[in-house]
């Protein structure tokens, strides 16, 4: 290997090494920041994102309360219902065997008069 050749060898290596330095470097001070600014945006953010977090769970226990106050509601008109309906049904009964008891007097009281 030559004089000549021994210096664009070592002249190439020095250049390829400045551009790869160079390259790593960017990519370093890329991921690294974005700018100057780049900190108190993303604290900004942060803020933003807890502010916006803290409201959706106070948004998500209002939702919870107003359910379970629903259900409590609906399940207070569900027993009334049930209870209404059973009355009903121990009427009608009632009613059933006191018209039944008539229709058999009735029949009694036909019975005699032929």
């Amino acid at each position: 290997m030559g004089r000549t050749e021994l210096t664009l060898l070592i002249g190439s290596a020095l250049v390829i090494a400045v551009i790869l330095g160079w390259t790593i470097r960017w990519f370093y001070d890329r991921l690294r920041t974005s700018g100057p600014m780049a900190s108190d945006e993303v604290i900004a953010r942060m803020r933003e994102a807890e502010a916006a977090r803290r409201a959706a769970e106070e948004e998500l226990a209002e939702f919870q309360r107003n359910a379970r106050n629903t259900e409590s509601q609906l399940r207070a008109e569900l027993d009334a219902a049930m209870a209404g309906l059973g009355n009903a049904r121990r009427e009608s009964e009632n009613w059933r065997q006191e018209a039944e008891a008539w229709r058999a007097e009735v029949e009694e009281l036909r019975g005699h008069h032929s």
